[in-house]
């Protein structure tokens, strides 16, 4: 009987070391947000030609940058004027979602071949906004899963606009009864990339001169929403974080919810030309940036 527990914990422990995924650990500062996109997007197809292995980054936004959603309308959405005012770029997401205001605040990105993250869009988006709720946990701030009651009420909905902080979709996480991380994914030949904005102060006021509203009073209606629906990790902890060691817990959230083994590295060249390329030709073109296009892979 001894020896057939041993058998079975050296099975348990074999197929535990089988699934360990090695995932490169790139961490790089402030940058331009055509290149943070382009960067995100040379990575992932790396990983669909095989060349790099899964890869988990952290960046962050030098200016400011209003990023849209794959589908969403310039026109109609986004009041140009007012990121004029506040000095913040423009930039379209390969991922779909709504408008995110990226300026105090921590990126994280995931790119991993679905092979080894297995599961519907839904269900990849769960495991790793688990791994993100481990992480924040740790720093002692309350996140927890959004669940359906903090979903979007029919109310809400009516002043949601373009801005993806507005209100949790399944899934995101929250804490206090705000939103604090806000993310999207987007799959393409096997490969998943998710990215999303993890805010140190969350300004309502500066979101809401992003966006196009039809008078003062409704874009006061917008701030207000906003200051009740998210806020930044300072903000819900009392106290400054800082980069480094908002790092330090994410990637222990991530070691310990999904058993990566999280190892240091770079970019490689091709991974740099390539964004070199995507930043200019597509993330830094009006034609990307200010006009919607086709579906390219499966959003979310």
């Amino acid at each position: 009987m001894k020896r057939v527990r041993e058998s079975l914990a050296g099975n348990r422990e074999r197929e535990r070391r089988r699934k360990t995924v090695r995932v490169r650990l790139l961490i790089h500062g402030s940058m331009r947000g055509k290149f943070n996109m382009a960067v995100d997007e040379a990575i992932q197809r790396a990983c669909q030609r095989g060349e790099v292995p899964p890869t988990l980054r952290f960046y962050a936004w030098d200016p400011a940058c209003l990023s849209l959603g794959y589908f969403q309308d310039v026109e109609r959405e986004v009041n140009l004027d007012g990121l004029r005012e506040i000095g913040a770029d423009l930039v379209r997401r390969p991922t779909g979602g709504k408008a995110v205001l990226h300026d105090d605040e921590l990126t994280y990105s995931v790119v991993i071949p679905e092979k080894d993250l297995k599961g519907s869009v839904l269900e990849t988006y769960q495991e790793l906004s688990k791994a993100l709720v481990r992480g924040i946990v740790s720093l002692g701030i309350p996140a927890e899963l959004a669940a359906l009651e903090h979903g979007v009420t029919m109310r809400d909905q009516r002043f949601r606009q373009a801005a993806c902080f507005s209100a949790p979709s399944w899934y995101e996480v929250v804490a206090s009864g705000k939103k604090i991380v806000g993310s999207a994914q987007v799959r393409k030949n096997g490969v998943i990339l998710q990215h999303g904005s993890i805010p140190f102060v969350f300004d309502s006021r500066k979101v809401t001169k992003c966006l196009k509203t039809s008078s003062p009073e409704h874009a006061a209606k917008i701030e207000s929403m906003l200051s009740r629906k998210a806020a930044g990790l300072c903000q819900i902890l009392g106290r400054r974080i800082s980069r480094d060691e908002l790092q330090r817990h994410l990637i222990l959230g991530f070691q310990e919810t999904l058993g990566w083994e999280i190892v240091p590295g770079s970019l490689t060249r091709d991974e740099i030309l390539e964004a070199v390329e995507l930043s200019q030709e597509k993330y830094g073109k009006d034609r990307w940036t200010l006009e919607r296009g086709r579906p390219s892979g499966e959003l979310y």
